[in-house]
């Protein structure tokens, strides 16, 4: 489940801190929030937050009622339907006058919030993997339990079909980057005397740049879409004989010991990182360089 943050920058070490004392208990709970105060593409960002958000943490700070993007973001909360909850940082702080604000609730209270949340998402959960059935009358008919059983095989099979498809993802981008890497290396050993030649290097970086952003998304969702087929494989075992994945995870600590397990995904997605450092090394480098010659070329001609 995911909360999205809103509050001002100028709180911000009171946030994180607030952050640390309520939400480091709820696991189950992910907190979004925008990280920098100086971004052109913060409106996007935001909108999309909140768009994938299943409710909204308002924390009124000293400075929140002068803020315009606080304002904005309440309304497009608002627009898009989600519940957003108003908490003040300090019983001193004034609320906006703003009709977007939404239930305001002491700091006491968000404990229980939090938790009635996760209780109507799992509710949720249950009543749409059910068709809202009663699970313990589905399962007592013959019929219903074979079909449950193959159900289940079938969600298997797609499990394992999306790492197939993952693993498919891995070598195409591994190639493509590889070629690439290849290309920058050669034009890199190359002495350009024109000086719009340098235009190549820079933007075989910036594809490869592109490239590994590409990568690194694919590989999240492919980790969230393998996470929300196990989670329903988990809820289906409850009602047949043994549960081999839920045992298994609880055998690997369930994910709390990194010893005993560490996230494949989080192992993953540092390999595009480091192709993207390697990208963004390159072009600074090329700029650096061709700045450099600018300044060569411009002092010769003054002198």
């Amino acid at each position: 489940m995911k909360a999205f943050l809103i509050y001002s920058f100028s709180d911000k070490e009171k946030v994180e801190r607030f952050m640390f004392d309520k939400f480091s208990k709820h696991k189950k709970l992910q907190i979004e929030k925008l990280q920098w105060k100086y971004n052109i593409f913060w409106k996007f960002c935001s909108e999309r937050k909140i768009n994938s958000a299943d409710f909204i943490i308002f924390l009124v700070g000293e400075q929140s009622q002068k803020s315009e993007n606080i304002n904005w973001e309440l309304k497009k909360a608002k627009e898009v339907e989600k519940t957003v909850y108003t908490i003040k940082l300090n019983e001193n702080f004034e609320l906006l006058n703003e009709p977007n604000l939404g239930q305001t609730i002491a700091e006491e209270e968000l404990d229980a919030i939090i938790n009635l949340e996760l209780d109507s998402n799992k509710k949720k959960f249950k009543e749409t993997l059910f068709n809202k059935n009663e699970p313990s009358k589905l399962i007592n008919d013959i019929e219903t339990r074979k079909l449950l059983l193959e159900e289940y095989k079938l969600l298997l099979q797609t499990s394992e079909s999306l790492i197939i498809r993952r693993q498919a993802v891995n070598t195409f981008f591994l190639t493509a980057n590889g070629v690439l890497i290849s290309m920058l290396g050669l034009t890199a050993g190359v002495k350009i005397e024109d000086t719009y030649l340098y235009i190549y290097p820079c933007a075989l970086a910036l594809v490869g740049i592109l490239l590994c952003t590409s990568w690194r998304s694919l590989l999240v969702s492919y980790g969230q879409l393998n996470t929300g087929k196990f989670a329903v494989l988990n809820k289906l075992e409850q009602y047949l004989p043994v549960s081999i994945f839920s045992a298994e995870w609880i055998a690997l600590g369930e994910g709390k010991d990194k010893k005993k397990y560490k996230s494949f995904t989080q192992s993953e997605t540092k390999v595009p990182l480091l192709f993207l450092l390697c990208y963004i090394i390159f072009f600074i480098t090329i700029i650096i360089f061709k700045v450099n010659k600018v300044r060569e070329i411009f002092k010769a001609y003054i002198s």
